[in-house]
């Protein structure tokens, strides 16, 4: 279990549980305007983090639900060796998000063709709104882990979104 004042306790007993594994640290993240407006869609993640850290930890299958593959992955199509990414649709990864409280929303972590924007979305993000207390400029911690899926005996791929108070640390 992580040992971190990013970590708290709503997230070690969700954790428990659930019989998480693989807990790691995915990045801080300052909630901008467009991740909260009822009007867009989406919950950004960085692309730098996406490609450096998520990506890995995600199967190949994982990543091609959420539109993940690189240029350097190819695909054979009818006898073709073609580029994943190019206009190909993809209908997004079905992940959990955890927020304060152990309140989980159901959400599809997918990439947007035109712009190569990576979010979490769907129809409860208005949830993960509301049951995160997200506001503009709060700054949140977001860990990524697996846990047992009962449905299918795989595993989920999840999150944590947890809010923090980065005023409790001071400046450097």
């Amino acid at each position: 279990m992580p040992v971190s004042p990013f970590f708290p306790l709503w997230a070690q007993r969700v954790a428990d549980v659930n019989h998480a594994v693989g807990i790691k640290f995915l990045t801080m993240k300052r909630v901008n305007a467009s991740d909260i407006s009822k009007h867009h869609n989406g919950f950004l993640l960085r692309q730098d983090v996406v490609e450096t850290l998520l990506v890995p930890f995600l199967a190949d299958k994982e990543r091609e639900k959420a539109g993940l593959l690189t240029f350097n992955d190819k695909k054979r199509v009818d006898g073709e060796c073609s580029s994943p990414s190019s206009t190909r649709v993809h209908g997004g990864l079905n992940v959990s998000v955890y927020v304060q409280g152990g309140w989980r929303v159901e959400l599809l972590l997918t990439r947007f063709d035109e712009s190569g924007d990576t979010v979490l979305m769907g129809d409860e993000l208005v949830l993960l709104r509301k049951l995160g207390n997200l506001r503009e400029g709060d700054d949140t911690a977001i860990w990524m882990f697996r846990r047992p899926d009962g449905d299918n005996n795989r595993e989920k791929f999840c999150f944590f979104v947890v809010k923090v108070n980065l005023s409790h640390f001071g400046t450097i």
